[in-house]
């Protein structure tokens, strides 16, 4: 997993737009608020446009440099989850 964009707040608190893989090599974005630890499923023209509208910068680095182990394998539950919800309603 990479951390593709983020936002910190005057607190230090991040919002942090995470890329993984799916189970069939697709491209998967999770939204994820420090503050509260809220992650939810991005598209990817919802993150153009919070880039394009400054609400995000770019970056790319392992997402392992900043989350503890436990969360990034609650990330990674939270991509694959929301990947397979995705492709149950597609079916």
């Amino acid at each position: 997993m990479r951390i593709a964009g983020m936002r910190e707040d005057d607190d230090g608190t991040c919002l942090y737009l995470v890329e993984g893989e799916g189970p069939s090599g697709e491209r998967l974005l999770l939204l994820y608020d420090e503050n509260g630890g809220e992650a939810r499923p991005a598209e990817p023209a919802g993150a153009e446009a919070l880039f394009r509208e400054g609400l995000l910068e770019r970056c790319s680095f392992p997402a392992a440099e900043v989350f503890f182990p436990d969360e990034l394998e609650d990330l990674e539950r939270k991509l694959l989850s929301a990947a397979k919800k995705e492709e149950d309603e597609e079916q």
